[in-house]
């Protein structure tokens, strides 16, 4: 086992004890940022991100829609930097998410933003960098130095505080009380490695092409897919579930695996739906489930029951799906923790 692995596993080890501490020491700047928003009251929350930080903003587009009710967007960021063109903001709340609060093109899009008069949060691990500096609120990660490439307990730090948000928006004086099982959730999701390698040995003579979700399985399987490709190279292209029936489901022929992610609640239909029609296809469909009811399954699983809702489930089937992608890796002879070609920090504009 190289060093950088010993690290990456550390890390994945450390995601309830970082999620306890937001819980500890986040509350008070959470409801604050949640007051603050109620009385702007915007007409839109924008999300700006990019890698695997765009992913957990796209959970938190789940939990803003469907939770609150608030009409929410995915910022293109290139319309400001690339083109100078970028939408008026006044109205709006902007939330940055970043590892390292370096990426030029989320800085620039709050500084905009901030200038333009919207209110402007950063979630950000690193409080000194400069998209903290630029936004007017900061939420941090407290998840101490990440030093693997591939983003783990950031992202689980981020899509928590986004849980956070969304739950005292509504309800500040209950603002942690959906999350509060989730640092032994996630304990106990880390005890299912075994499982988690049993499931890559089983798919890591095929090709594992595509990770699909619908509702709030979708983030989930969006990371879960870039996990594939940076740790063992595999095509592992994210579909909506939705998205999948209406063409891409041609792709599926022997040899071809795709992995579902069912985080139960209403999302999980579609699931079933979608195994049912790979496996029609002469594909191998297999599953990452984690929710507070899973029925039996004759398909390959990953899986676990959790006592949490489905809006907070996806936090668990990704740290699932972090163990899955590791073992993934070893099953292929990779080193998961020294992915080609790439750096802690991609700064784009």
């Amino acid at each position: 086992m190289s060093p950088e692995l010993d690290c990456l596993l550390s890390e994945i080890g450390e995601q309830p004890q970082v999620v306890q501490r937001l819980l500890d020491r986040q509350l008070p700047a959470v409801r604050e940022i949640a007051t603050t928003i109620r009385d702007r009251d915007p007409s839109t929350i924008v999300l700006v991100a990019r890698g695997s930080s765009d992913n957990a903003a796209v959970y938190g587009r789940y939990l803003f829609e469907v939770c609150n009710r608030r009409l929410t967007s995915l910022a293109a960021p290139s319309g400001l930097t690339l083109y100078g063109r970028g939408p008026r903001l006044d109205q709006t709340a902007v939330i940055g998410v970043s590892q390292s609060g370096q990426g030029e093109d989320v800085v620039a899009y709050v500084r905009e933003a901030r200038e333009q008069g919207a209110v402007t949060v950063a979630i950000v691990n690193d409080e000194t960098s400069p998209l903290a500096q630029t936004a007017e609120w900061v939420l941090a990660c407290l998840t101490g130095s990440e030093l693997s490439i591939p983003a783990t307990k950031t992202v689980t730090a981020q899509m928590t505080l986004l849980a956070l948000l969304s739950a005292a928006l509504d309800d500040p004086d209950t603002t942690a009380e959906a999350l509060l099982e989730l640092p032994g959730t996630l304990s106990a999701a880390l005890d299912r490695r075994s499982a988690a390698s049993e499931l890559a040995g089983f798919l890591g003579p095929t090709t594992v092409g595509s990770v699909i979700g619908r509702g709030f399985a979708f983030p989930p399987a969006l990371e879960i897919a870039l996990k594939l490709k940076e740790t063992s190279y595999t095509r592992a292209e994210p579909f909506s579930a939705a998205d999948f029936l209406h063409g891409p489901v041609t792709l599926v022929e022997p040899n071809y695996s795709a992995m579902v992610i069912d985080v139960s609640g209403r999302s999980s239909q579609s699931a079933q739906d979608i195994a049912r029609a790979v496996r029609q296809r002469g594909g191998q469909p297999a599953l990452i489930r984690a929710g507070a009811i899973l029925g039996e399954s004759d398909l390959p699983n990953l899986s676990l029951v959790v006592p949490v809702n489905e809006p907070i489930a996806p936090i668990v089937a990704l740290v699932l799906g972090q163990l899955f992608a590791v073992e993934l890796a070893l099953a292929r002879g990779l080193d998961p923790a020294l992915p080609r070609g790439l750096h802690k920090v991609t700064s784009t504009r």
